[in-house]
């Protein structure tokens, strides 16, 4: 699976689909070349169980793109406080 096919799987909300991916080797900091990361892109979905999944999985909460946006910043712009708050407090 590359970056495009996890891309769709976000967009769809395929959490199961996303967690196969991830198990057989998609790189939880996938990015594209604008360094948009999978949790960046489940942040603008506001999708809290794909945004659970990334981070169990090793997604890099501090990554930037090239406009210098975190996924807590993309969540925040967005209206997602459930999602900025899974982002503030990953443990919960």
């Amino acid at each position: 699976m590359n970056y495009r096919g996890a891309q769709n799987l976000i967009k769809r909300g395929d959490e199961p689909g996303l967690r196969a991916a991830l198990d057989t080797g998609l790189p939880a900091n996938a990015a594209n070349h604008k360094g948009w990361s999978l949790l960046m892109l489940a942040a603008v979905e506001g999708n809290v169980p794909l945004g659970q999944l990334l981070i169990e999985k090793g997604a890099d909460l501090a990554a930037m793109n090239l406009k210098g946006e975190t996924a807590l910043t993309i969540a925040t712009q967005k209206g997602h406080a459930e999602f900025a708050a899974l982002l503030t407090n990953p443990e919960l």
